[in-house]
């Protein structure tokens, strides 16, 4: 209920009013069922033009550092956060990311649509970092179908009129359904090994990749995205 008044009644007329962004394919979105939406990520502004344009209820795995509570206001953004049901994810990889993803799962058994970003970070500079495996696995263990999302002018930059970054006509472009192929996900949940289950991983989460690609138009990169100030770990290992 809170979710939707929020979107309806404030944020919706704010970004349309603010940013004049444009969406194609929204309705390719089922009003009713599982879905995942996989989106690249360029800037701060996919977290709420995601779930102001789309019709259903979006839940992102958002990471961890948001539901901090050493602090007032903190606090406050945690509970804000949890008012409108999106949960704490580890984004450092491997088996904490892994185990992470409980809740999503979740979501999707109760028929709820999931938005998230592959690459893990915002990219540094524009291109299309290597995805993290989760959403693979995600979609293969559930069996739920993949929305490649593509998303344009999503991060706030500074104009010479405007004394503050600004988004100007940010764009969204939902791609069609893809269900990962049968033998792909056969051999993830019948894999003898991690490793094994891992290359089916792999495979998969590079061709979601490979469709979000299709949209954007971007160069992609064969490495995981690093943010700036963290530059050490940008070959970090991959959502598991």
């Amino acid at each position: 209920m809170f979710y939707d008044l929020a979107k309806y009644l404030f944020f919706r007329p704010m970004v349309y009013l603010l940013f004049w962004p444009r969406i194609v394919g929204r309705n390719k979105i089922p009003a009713h069922g599982a879905a995942i939406l996989a989106c690249n990520h360029l800037g701060t502004g996919e977290a709420f033009l995601l779930p102001t344009l789309i019709k259903p209820h979006l839940v992102f795995p958002a990471k961890k550092e948001l539901f901090r509570t050493d602090t007032i206001l903190r606090r406050l953004a945690t509970f804000f956060l949890r008012l409108i049901r999106q949960v704490p994810l580890d984004r450092d990889g491997g088996d904490a990311s892994a185990g992470g993803l409980g809740s999503m799962h979740q979501v999707l058994r109760d028929g709820g649509v999931i938005a998230i970003f592959p690459e893990g970070h915002r990219s540094p500079d524009g291109r299309l970092y290597r995805g993290h495996t989760g959403v693979a696995r995600l979609a293969m263990t559930e069996d739920i179908p993949v929305h490649p999302v593509g998303v344009f002018n999503t991060r706030f930059t500074k104009k010479k009129w405007l004394p503050f970054p600004w988004l100007y006509r940010p764009r969204l472009i939902i791609g069609d359904a893809m269900r990962l192929p049968e033998d792909m996900r056969q051999r993830f949940l019948t894999a003898p090994d991690r490793e094994q289950a891992g290359v089916a991983l792999r495979e998969a989460t590079d061709l979601i990749m490979s469709r979000i690609q299709a949209i954007t138009g971007q160069e992609q990169v064969d490495e995981y995205s690093w943010r700036p100030d963290k530059a050490h770990r940008h070959s970090g290992s991959p959502v598991g």
